[in-house]
C-alpha cells in the first residue's frame, strides 16, 4: 500500500547549510527511487530551489505562519494529521500532537558533548526538547556510526531504534576547471589563487583559531603566497576567530567571504590547494566530503567521525595541536605530488557516499514503521 510521507521541509527554504543539503539530498534521492509513495513537503513559504525534482509523487504544502515555533509544534502536525499522513519525518524535535509514527533526524548531539560552543539559551532549549523527542520518535536517524554511538551512550535508547544513515555530497559538488574557478572567484570575490580554504558556520566548535595559527606558522615563515579563505556565515562566538587573525597578524591574508551561494562552492573547492577542517566535534562533516568530491586535498581533525568520512584519503590531525597542523599544511602546500595523491584518494573516498543509497535506506525505515505495512 502506498504511503503518504509528511516531511517538515522548512530547511529547504533557507540558505545553503548542512541541514539544507541533507533534506535536499534526501528528497532528490527519494525521487530517484522506484516506489509509489507520496512525499509531502510542508513549509511556511514556497520552496524555490531549482534543484528540487519535478516529480508527480512530490507535493508541496505551503501553510503560512508568523511564528515558526508554533508552526512546527501545531500548524505542521495539524496539517499532516488532516492529510492522513502515514509517517512523518522531522529534525530533532518531535511535535507531540502528530498522530502517526515519526522519524526524527538528529544530526549530532554537539549541544551535549561540546556545551561551551553554544549560547546558553540555545543549549538549554536543545537539552529540554531533543531527548524527549528521541524517546517519542519511532526511529531516530543520525548521520554517522560515531554519532549513533554517542546517542546510545548518552541517552540509553534501544539499539534498534537508532539508525546510522550517512550523508552524501550534493551532486553539484563536482570539479571545476581550475582556470574557470579562479576567474569566477576573482570576478565575484576579488581574490586569486593560491589559497587555503575553510568552510562552515563560524562558531567555536569549528576550532577556527587553531587553523589560523597553523596557517600563519606554515605559510608566513616559508614565504608562501597563500591566502586563507574562510567561507561561512557568521555564527555565535566568531569574535575568537577575529582575535586569532589579529594575534597571528594575517589580516592581509585572511578573507572572510560570508555566505556563499551554492553554485560558487565548487569553485572554492576546485581552486583551493587544501581544505582545513579542525572541528572539535561533528555528527558528519560535509565540507571534507564536498572537498574530496571536487578534488581538493583535505586536512581534518582526528576525531571518530572523520575516520568514517575522510578515512585514509586525507590527513587526520589532532584538533588540539596547531604545530602538527602547521607541519602537515606546509608539506601539502609545498609538494604537488602529495596534493595529487590526496586528490585521487579523495575522489575514491567520496564515491562511497550516495544520496540515492541513503534515501533507499531511509525509505526502508519509513516502511518498517508504517502501520499499514
Amino acid at each position: 500500500m502506498p504511503m503518504r510521507i509528511a516531511i517538515d521541509a522548512r530547511c529547504l527554504t533557507g540558505a545553503y547549510t548542512g541541514d539544507r543539503t541533507y533534506w535536499l539530498g534526501l528528497v532528490r534521492g527519494l525521487c530517484a527511487l522506484e516506489h509509489e509513495h507520496q512525499v509531502l513537503l510542508y513549509t511556511h513559504v514556497p520552496i524555490t530551489d531549482p534543484f528540487l525534482p519535478a516529480d508527480e509523487r512530490l507535493k508541496q504544502r505551503v501553510i503560512p505562519a508568523r511564528n515558526l515555533r508554533w508552526w512546527s509544534w501545531k500548524v505542521f502536525p495539524d496539517a499532516a494529521n488532516t492529510d492522513g499522513a502515514h509517517v512523518a519525518h522531522v529534525q530533532y524535535t518531535v511535535p507531540a500532537c502528530l498522530r502517526m509514527p515519526v522519524v526524527t533526524t538528529v544530526h549530532d548531539i554537539s549541544f551535549r558533548l561540546t556545551p561551551h560552543c553554544f549560547p546558553l539559551k540555545h543549549r538549554l532549549l536543545l537539552n529540554l526538547t531533543v531527548p524527549p523527542s528521541m524517546r517519542r520518535a519511532a526511529r531516530v536517524i543520525t548521520v554517522s556510526e560515531s554519532s549513533r554511538q554517542d546517542i546510545l551512550r548518552i541517552y540509553r535508547l534501544p539499539e534498534e531504534k537508532v539508525i546510522a544513515i550517512p550523508n552524501a555530497a550534493d551532486e553539484r559538488m563536482r570539479p571545476v576547471e581550475r582556470a574557470v574557478a579562479t576567474q569566477i572567484l576573482q570576478e565575484n570575490y576579488g581574490f586569486q589563487t593560491p589559497f587555503v580554504l575553510m568552510v562552515g558556520v563560524l562558531q567555536p566548535r569549528k576550532n577556527l583559531p587553531l587553523a589560523v595559527q597553523a596557517f600563519a606558522q606554515a605559510v608566513v615563515p616559508g614565504r608562501l603566497p597563500h591566502r586563507l579563505v574562510i567561507v561561512g556565515k557568521p555564527g555565535w562566538g566568531m569574535e575568537e576567530l577575529q582575535r586569532a587573525i589579529a594575534r597571528w597578524q594575517v589580516q592581509d591574508r585572511a578573507i572572510l567571504t560570508g555566505y556563499v551561494p551554492d553554485e560558487h562552492l565548487p569553485c572554492f573547492y576546485s581552486a583551493a590547494d587544501a581544505l582545513m577542517y579542525p572541528s572539535l566535534y561533528e555528527g558528519f562533516g560535509l565540507p571534507p566530503l564536498e572537498a574530496m568530491q571536487c578534488g581538493c586535498p583535505v586536512l581534518a581533525s582526528d576525531i571518530p567521525v572523520m575516520h568514517e568520512v575522510v578515512g585514509e584519503a586525507g590527513m587526520l590531525l589532532s584538533p588540539h595541536d596547531p604545530v602538527v597542523w602547521a607541519q602537515a599544511l606546509h608539506t601539502v602546500l609545498n609538494n604537488e605530488w602529495v596534493r595529487q595523491q590526496m586528490r585521487e584518494r579523495g575522489f575514491r573516498q567520496a564515491s562511497l557516499f550516495s544520496w540515492r543509497e541513503s534515501a533507499r535506506r531511509t525509505l526502508e525505515v519509513y516502511e518498517s514503521i508504517c502501520p499499514s505495512k
